[in-house]
């Protein structure tokens, strides 16, 4: 794991996600052939996830939190994920937490993408301390993940979304240019 680039790396995903809620015309945009939910859904699914993970980076770098299990490893499936560099897409469903509705405030979602800019700017501030942070948290799917894997998580996560929401974005350009 590089700390370095997972942290720069979601600096600018986080940072495009914005600039996609900015421009506003993107939010209701939904290609049901390539996705289920529309690009304010994968904008405010990605801002909920993210602030999950960084929450969690930050509870095992603090060494606070219900969470936290001691004494676990990640296993080789886990290990073998991450060096992947990618999710799979249509391989996980999105657990009720940070599953968006069909409606998205437009001012919640720009609270909580500020908000996880906000805790990366605190993370990035000693990058040393989630590299060397004991312990781990559980993850739904991947069990037991360090605070460098739930970084690196939140990096993979959002990029997966963005590819997603790009994706989105074409099919509509060509369908309304098919259309008009």
């Amino acid at each position: 794991m590089d700390i370095d680039q997972d942290l720069a790396g979601l600096r600018v995903a986080l940072n495009r996600c914005r600039e996609l809620r900015a421009d506003g015309a993107a939010g209701p945009a939904r290609e049901a052939e390539v996705s289920a939910w529309s690009v304010d859904q994968h904008l405010y699914h990605m801002a909920l996830a993210c602030d999950l993970s960084l929450r969690n980076v930050e509870s095992l770098v603090a060494q606070k939190g219900l969470l936290i299990a001691e004494g676990v490893e990640p296993s080789e499936g886990t290990r073998a994920f991450f060096e992947l560099e990618h999710f799979p897409r249509g391989q996980a469903e999105a657990p009720r937490m940070v599953r968006p509705s069909d409606e998205v405030n437009a001012e919640f979602l720009a609270r909580e993408q500020e908000g996880n800019l906000q805790l990366l700017q605190r993370l990035s501030q000693n990058p040393g301390a989630i590299t060397t942070a004991p312990n781990h948290i559980p993850h739904q799917l991947l069990g037991p993940l360090s605070a460098a894997m739930w970084l690196c998580f939140a990096r993979l996560h959002t990029l997966h979304h963005l590819a997603i929401v790009d994706d989105v974005l074409a099919a509509v350009a060509i369908r309304d240019d098919e259309q008009g």
